[in-house]
């Protein structure tokens, strides 16, 4: 991809280069071209109009995805994933959490917040114990396995904002004998808002944890496989339950995304610098669903703009071969009084950089309007795959990337599809040309 960005800039590089070398050296030229295209009005509008609707897919398409990719992200990041996660080294390496928890929380937490070079990039810090255990609802006579999860109540609050609560509230202002459930949860046990639960857990030293708990609210994350196991609690009462003060991870969210690369390599060497047995993770890492997401999209994408920047190469390449048919008593004629065959070649390039210059910035603009006109409403979107909740997607508009794509795609094939008819141009023979007319 890297590559593909410097073969296009370059590619940009010289065309830029040529139109200027074009105003500066041969003004008359430039002149002659442009009007050249109001000679011909109809093949130039078919022409254009090919270009426009192009880069309006690609504009369209790609604020679609951009948009989707940002919702991905949001919604990992804020379902108690953060932008960074510390875990022991022996995490990933056994299914019992209990051997891998994180021992020293409080004071490692205050050294991170108090570090000069970390300190400014943290929005929230938070720990969360996991642990899993059986549920019961006497009442109903029902129990099930469960996925538990301590949480700080209030940094939960930004962490897990893309939780949606069915009932009840959050766990923000609640004693500590309170939890709540995910959705799926809750229905196969049959529970409501303030029904009690008893949980039997195994804790970190192998022996048994129980506690009577009651229901404070039940959410959903839009992940179904997630709701019929999650359940919430604050983090001193796992602990409490657990039998330790210590957590499975800290989650760390950030004041701004695009510092993650320079904080993660911080946040490594903090650790590195204090021979710490931990490990660092970004959100990507941990989320294998948005790889395959982003992967699938971008492909697709890509495809598109292949599609399209063919369909319209062929498209100005037809026209621009049509032209000099239609033109060669003209170009014959220029040929005799002295023009060299450069200097027709010269003249229909800029031609073709200038109609994919009209049809870059109508495509951008007409982009403009109808993402306004969607995102007024949005475009209601079946739930994703393994998910239970739709969503409204919008056009995202605001990419620096998919406007430069918008501008520079249609002049890069506009500029490439005419350089064979602009060739086949200036060679033409100027007796046999004049037989032919």
């Amino acid at each position: 991809m890297l590559t593909g960005m410097i073969i296009t800039n370059l590619a940009l590089l010289v065309i830029v280069g040529f139109v200027l070398y074009c105003l500066i050296r041969r003004p008359q030229d430039t002149k002659f071209a442009f009007l050249n295209l109001f000679r011909h009005k109809r093949r130039s509008f078919s022409t254009l109009t090919a270009i426009i609707l192009g880069g309006l897919a690609i504009f369209l398409y790609g604020g679609f995805i951009q948009y989707s990719f940002w919702i991905l992200k949001e919604q990992t990041v804020r379902t108690n994933v953060g932008h960074i996660q510390i875990y022991d080294k022996n995490y990933f390496e056994t299914s019992n959490k209990s051997k891998s928890i994180i021992g020293n929380y409080d004071e490692l937490k205050n050294e991170i917040l108090n570090d000069p070079e970390l300190k400014d990039y943290i929005s929230t810090i938070s720990g969360q114990l996991e642990f899993t255990g059986v549920i019961s609802h006497y009442e109903s006579e029902t129990s099930s396995y469960f996925a538990g999860l301590g949480i700080e109540p209030l940094p939960a609050l930004k962490l897990g904002s893309f939780d949606k609560l069915v009932s009840g509230s959050d766990l923000s202002r609640i004693k500590t004998d309170e939890v709540i459930l995910g959705s799926g949860l809750a229905k196969t046990l049959n529970a409501q808002y303030s029904d009690w639960l008893d949980v039997l857990v195994a804790n970190a030293q192998g022996g048994q944890g129980a506690l009577s708990l009651k229901v404070r609210g039940i959410f959903t994350s839009g992940i179904k496989d997630y709701d019929d196991v999650a359940m919430k609690i604050p983090l001193q009462t796992a602990q409490h339950m657990m039998n330790t003060n210590g957590v499975s991870k800290f989650v760390i969210l950030l004041n701004d995304d695009a510092d993650l690369p320079e904080f993660s390599a911080r946040l490594t060497q903090f650790i590195a610098d204090r021979h710490l047995p931990l490990m660092v993770k970004n959100w990507q890492e941990l989320s294998i669903f948005y790889q395959q997401v982003e992967g699938l999209l971008t492909g697709i994408y890509f495809f598109i703009k292949a599609i399209v920047a063919l369909i319209v190469i062929f498209m100005i390449s037809n026209s621009m071969t049509m032209n000099i048919a239609e033109r060669t008593r003209e170009i014959t004629t220029l040929r005799a009084i002295g023009l060299r065959p450069g200097h027709v070649t010269r003249l229909f390039l800029l031609e073709g950089i200038y109609i994919g210059a009209l049809g870059a910035a109508g495509s951008l603009i007409l982009g403009m309007v109808i993402a306004y006109l969607i995102n007024l409403k949005g475009i209601a979107m079946p739930p994703s795959p393994g998910q239970t909740l739709g969503y409204n997607a919008f056009i995202k508009t605001d990419s620096a990337e998919l406007i430069w794509i918008t501008l520079i795609l249609p002049v890069l094939t506009s500029s490439l599809a005419s350089v064979l008819p602009a060739l086949r141009a200036s060679r033409l023979n100027i007796s046999d040309a004049f037989k032919a007319v």
